[in-house]
């Protein structure tokens, strides 16, 4: 068996990038005597993928500007997500020859976007969902040259449905239990989540709701205005998600159509479970679950007739939750997936080491996160730059992303490059306005 040295390098690893470099790490020098290394931008804030990869030998250390630790490698893995701190790492890359995979760990199609020209840059790209291919700021022939030097890696780590137990249906239960774990705002909620829960209530009076994760005051501000508050609950943060769900009779999950996710790991799990989940036919989430339209809808009163179908066949209900279980079993296994990582590293190996050059970036931190724009947003932001009345209104209305702390947002960048005058006051611009629900598009 051949055996490669495989460099990764991440701005952090932290949530679902680092459950799924530390998986594929670990994976790949079990099954495959590879040598894995990670190389870091920041200092981890949560060590738990740190220390389980330097407890099974995967070496983990920050970088430091040595062009020793990149020529090291037969294969450097860059797992990218818009970082701020990527987007310096790769415009000064050193000079030297190297082979280089892009992993991205988000969908590219919405912000933070994939541009065409940094995906090029790479001998090969791993993207974490068959969605990522079908790039609408991309021309058909530039889709066909990606795919063409293409693989699917799914940023799911060591995840092993086959270990996860089966919920068992409960029947003589006085409510119908649709239950959600996540994020809880409108960056990954659906903008009109609510409208979506008073269709189910419409159509089925028994329902209940159970929103698992961090809190959020504008959302259940929102469902206490539409005259739910009652039929929610919210336990918060919860540490064992498997047993959370199998209480659920449905997996509600109802996703910003904009949302920059991938893999989507609570849905595999929910799936795992045998929960029929319910979700829109749209970004990654078509993808993700069994073919077909059982499990799909488009509209709030599509999805209203829907949970009440499932509440009033329970057998019905029984039998998609089995259907999405075998689904998950027979699409997401780790192994599998560590093979098709290998596989795509086997190529790259075999390319010419040469240098790289990311000048297309941009000089500036300015010009690093215009890089991640589409082309209406990437206009729009360089109006707002050039007058105060222009940004007031733009900032006023942007999507729930450009607001966040982190997520490669506005905020991120400002924060990160503090002396860059024109994200500092724009972001400054940013905590003047007074914003009322997340649902504004730019």
């Amino acid at each position: 068996m051949i055996c490669i040295r495989i460099l990764h390098i991440a701005a952090h690893m932290g949530g679902g990038a680092g459950k799924a470099i530390a998986g594929i790490a670990l994976l790949g020098a079990r099954q495959f005597g590879e040598e894995h290394r990670i190389l870091l931008l920041e200092k981890p804030e949560k060590d738990g993928f740190v220390e389980m990869c330097r407890a099974d030998g995967v070496s983990v250390s920050m970088w430091s500007g040595d062009v020793q630790a990149l020529t090291w490698a037969d294969v450097i893995v860059v797992s990218w997500w818009n970082h701020p701190a990527m987007a310096r790492f790769l415009r000064e890359f050193p000079r030297c020859g190297v082979r280089l995979a892009l992993w991205c760990h988000v969908n590219g199609c919405h912000y933070p976007h994939l541009p065409f020209s940094l995906a090029r840059a790479f001998d090969k790209v791993l993207f974490t969902s068959p969605y990522s291919l079908r790039n609408p700021h991309w021309t058909a022939e530039e889709q066909r040259e990606i795919e063409g030097r293409s693989e699917i890696v799914y940023g799911m780590g060591d995840f092993r449905p086959q270990e996860i137990a089966p919920r068992t249906p409960a029947g003589g239960k006085e409510t119908f239990c649709i239950g959600y774990v996540g994020t809880l705002n409108y960056g990954k909620l659906h903008p009109d989540f609510v409208t979506f829960c008073k269709a189910v209530c419409d159509h089925v009076p028994e329902a209940r709701f159970v929103m698992a994760g961090d809190r959020n005051g504008g959302l259940e501000q929102d469902i206490r205005s539409a005259g739910l508050w009652e039929r929610f609950s919210f336990p918060g943060y919860i540490t064992d998600v498997p047993a959370m769900l199998r209480t659920f009779d449905v997996f509600g999950y109802l996703l910003n159509p904009e949302h920059y996710g991938t893999t989507e790991n609570v849905l595999l799990e929910a799936m795992a479970c045998a929960v029929p989940p319910v979700v829109l036919r749209q970004n990654v989430e078509q993808y993700i679950v069994p073919p077909g339209e059982e499990l799909t809808v488009r509209s709030p009163e599509e999805y209203g007739q829907r949970i009440a179908d499932l509440y009033r066949r329970p057998d019905a209900a029984e039998r998609l939750g089995r259907r999405a279980r075998e689904h998950v079993l027979r699409q997401y296994g780790a192994k599998e997936n560590a093979e098709r990582f290998r596989k795509a590293c086997l190529q790259v190996s075999g390319e010419e080491k040469r240098q790289r050059d990311f000048s297309f970036l941009g000089d500036t931190p300015w010009q690093w996160f215009l890089s991640g724009l589409d082309r209406r947003q990437r206009d729009r932001f360089q109006d707002a730059a050039a007058g105060p009345g222009d940004a007031a209104e733009l900032l006023r209305n942007c999507p729930p992303i450009f607001r966040e702390e982190r997520k490669s947002s506005l905020r991120h960048f400002a924060a990160i490059y503090p002396e860059d005058d024109v994200l500092s006051r724009l972001c400054k611009l940013m905590e003047e306005q007074h914003y009322g629900r997340d649902q504004a598009k730019l």
